[in-house]
């Protein structure tokens, strides 16, 4: 009920003042008195900003209890509205409104008692005695400021209880939720422990094989100008060790990806247009271009365009707002391929503001310099550029003044079979 009530704005609110407006104001108008449902609404209203504009809470009880001084009125239960009003304070508003609300219910609740107490213009029937007399009147107010205080206390502690319960409660969630995380993250750390532990074993089992490889290549080699038979066996040898490397290193490389979220086959430059689609399910507008003629690439350089233009993406979601439109663009030259991704968030950003308080800020040349001269730096740039030049290419990588971000990356690849 009360997570209901903190993830549902302004629904509880209006349910509960519709409800103790109708209940106390269907009382109202049977005694024909207007100005008495005048002071109903400003308690009941009173509710409807407890969590929301918390200061009306407070304003709407004070203007309430004020009434009583224009409208002669004792208390009745109209005023238990205040120890609801306390308690939906307690409960669901927040620090400094909690306090100063809680304490202008309390001034509230003193006004009605002390003018039902010592305002001359009430009669004595309407507040059940014969008659009072002045000592009369100060026990009638001691009795129902102690009354009121110890009514407005509970209901103070009650929606205290009730805050804490819940997020103690919350809080205990929270914790299951926590261990059961770090619980799954031990196992899977215990479990790549033991993956490690059996790498470590069958990598030091394929070193033995590829050495013995070259041994038996390097016995082939000194052998073989003595006796030419010889270099078949050693052939021989040097083939069945080197399947038994590669069984290793298969058993390896399956070893250390297992559990891994990776496809069974890497990511190709088709791969690219799958981006796309993520790209337009978060809210960002993504094209990829070709152009010039495709040329079939070695599958890890492939592999690495593919990550560099996720790791760019990755970069334009967290850095920009959604909205934001990105191109990739891959040029194929003769001898090179250009890979370009760019954004134009700056863009966006410049004319969501231009939206919102006129035209957008200036730049000028001193901007463009600054961008041609300012050297990006992060850890995904370098892991671009490291992935780059592993092929022997280059990455850059910049600011584009008044319009977003920029990176160019150059592959070298080898000539085109003529057709």
């Amino acid at each position: 009920m009360i997570r209901w009530v903190l993830e549902t704005k302004w629904k509880p609110e209006l349910i509960l003042a519709l409800t103790l407006f109708l209940l106390i104001g269907v009382i109202d108008l049977a005694t024909g008195d207007w100005l008495r449902l005048s002071v109903t609404a400003f308690y009941t209203a009173s509710l409807l900003f407890l969590r929301s504009l918390s200061y009306l809470t407070g304003v709407l009880l004070l203007a309430g209890s004020l009434m009583h001084l224009v409208i002669p009125l004792p208390p009745n239960f109209r005023d238990v509205v205040l120890a609801l009003a306390v308690f939906g304070i307690a409960t669901f508003t927040w620090r400094p409104w909690r306090e100063i609300n809680s304490i202008v219910a309390i001034i509230s609740a003193l006004i009605v008692i002390g003018n039902a107490s010592f305002n001359t213009s009430l009669s004595s029937p309407e507040l059940g005695v014969i008659e009072l007399s002045e000592t009369g009147r100060i026990v009638v107010f001691a009795s129902g400021v102690f009354f009121a205080i110890c009514l407005l206390a509970a209901a103070w502690l009650a929606g205290r209880l009730v805050q804490a319960r819940y997020l103690q409660n919350q809080f205990q969630k929270n914790r299951k939720y926590s261990n059961a995380q770090q619980d799954e993250l031990s196992l899977d750390l215990a479990e790549q422990a033991k993956r490690f532990e059996m790498a470590g074993d069958m990598n030091e089992s394929a070193i033995q094989h590829i050495s013995s490889v070259i041994v038996n290549a390097e016995a082939g080699l000194y052998t073989g100008k003595l006796d030419p038979s010889s270099g078949t066996r050693a052939l021989d040898k040097i083939l069945i060790e080197a399947k038994q490397a590669h069984a290793e290193l298969r058993r390896l490389y399956e070893t250390v990806n297992k559990g891994s979220l990776a496809a069974s086959a890497p990511p190709t430059l088709e791969s690219i247009k799958t981006l796309e689609l993520d790209m337009r399910e978060a809210g960002y507008n993504m094209s990829v271009i070709h152009t010039g003629t495709v040329s079939s690439l070695e599958g890890s350089m492939e592999l690495a365009i593919y990550r560099i233009v996720l790791e760019a993406l990755k970069n334009v979601r967290q850095h920009n707002p959604k909205g934001t439109s990105v191109t990739v663009e891959l040029t194929w030259f003769e001898s090179n391929l250009q890979l370009i991704i760019k954004d134009n968030g700056v863009e966006v950003v410049r004319k969501a503001a231009a939206a919102d308080k006129g035209l957008p800020q200036t730049y000028d040349a001193t901007d463009d310099l600054q961008s041609l001269l300012e050297k990006v730096v992060g850890p995904g740039i370098t892991a671009m550029r490291e992935r780059v030049e592993s092929f022997g290419g280059s990455l850059e990588a910049q600011r584009a003044v008044g319009i977003g971000f920029t990176v160019s990356a150059l592959f070298p690849i080898p000539s085109r079979n003529q057709d």
